[in-house]
């Protein structure tokens, strides 16, 4: 079968993508809305939230 990615393209983007951990998070309906109003992507609303909840987390635990 024909590939429209060459090899060498798709090892620099496995190696790009073994950089992060990877999830899958289901909303619920209407949240993905609810978040594109505010102005953010769902990605990177995600991300802050996780951030920002993980760096109190640490701090109230002491886990850091």
């Amino acid at each position: 079968m024909e590939h429209k990615t060459s090899d060498s393209m798709r090892k620099a983007i496995n190696k790009y993508d073994e950089k992060f951990d990877k999830t899958f998070i289901r909303f619920d309906k209407g949240t993905a809305d609810r978040i594109k109003a505010l102005g953010f992507s769902v990605n990177a609303y995600t991300r802050l939230a996780v951030a920002e909840k993980l760096a109190h987390d640490e701090e109230v635990l002491g886990k850091k």
